[in-house]
């Protein structure tokens, strides 16, 4: 596929299920999840990053680019949302993705992460309550409450 820079990324789909929109590990390493047997039930979105594996070797190599190339693949595959799993690095790719872009992210699967730092709290939070809409003072004054049991918060959040 060709990226609106005019960046040739490869990428693959593996299975016959529901779509997971891969980010392997790195930066500079390539798609590691070819061997996997994702079942009857998945289909595995795989890709090699720009100046990684089978994709051209082409800059800008900034998060800002990088995200975007996500998004890129995402709309490739034909997919309005999509889970996305992300492996050390790609951990890392797949949570900025999914706070750039959370109306194409269904559910975000974080392993073996590099290390968030502090800087993803506050586009959470706007998020978090921006997803609860008119709830959020239900949820607020939940939290107040002293009770280990509050089956309405766990829903809530």
């Amino acid at each position: 596929m060709i990226t609106e820079d005019g960046c040739e990324l490869w990428t693959s789909a593996t299975g016959e299920g529901d779509p997971i929109l891969c980010c392997h590990g790195g930066p500079g390493l390539w798609d590691m999840f070819g061997t996997l047997d994702p079942g009857p039930r998945f289909r595995l979105i795989r890709w090699d990053q720009r100046g990684a594996g089978r994709s051209e070797p082409r800059g800008p190599y900034t998060l800002e680019r990088m995200v975007a190339d996500v998004d890129a693949v995402r709309a490739h595959h034909g997919l309005d949302r999509v889970p996305v799993l992300g492996h050390s690095w790609g951990a890392h790719l797949a949570l900025l993705y999914a706070l750039a872009y959370p109306e194409r992210v269904s559910a975000l699967v974080y392993v073996s992460g590099v290390g968030l730092g502090h800087d993803w709290h506050a586009e959470f939070k706007r998020n978090f309550e921006r997803a609860l809409g008119d709830r959020h003072a239900r949820w607020a004054e939940l939290r107040e409450l002293d009770r280990d049991d509050d089956r309405e918060l766990a829903v809530l959040q």
